[in-house]
């Protein structure tokens, strides 16, 4: 039997559903798009 870290160590990196960018996990977020598909640009450029 897998250790249970090395089963969510090999799960696939969050990406947004809308362009495929990868997101940075945050807990109790159940998001599926990034804030720029989401119309929500937290960081101005």
């Amino acid at each position: 039997m897998k250790p249970v870290s090395e089963f969510y160590n090999n799960l696939p990196k969050k990406q947004c559903a809308n362009c495929g960018t990868v997101m940075d996990e945050q807990a109790e977020s159940y998001k599926t798009q990034c804030p720029q598909c989401e119309g929500k640009d937290n960081y101005p450029a």
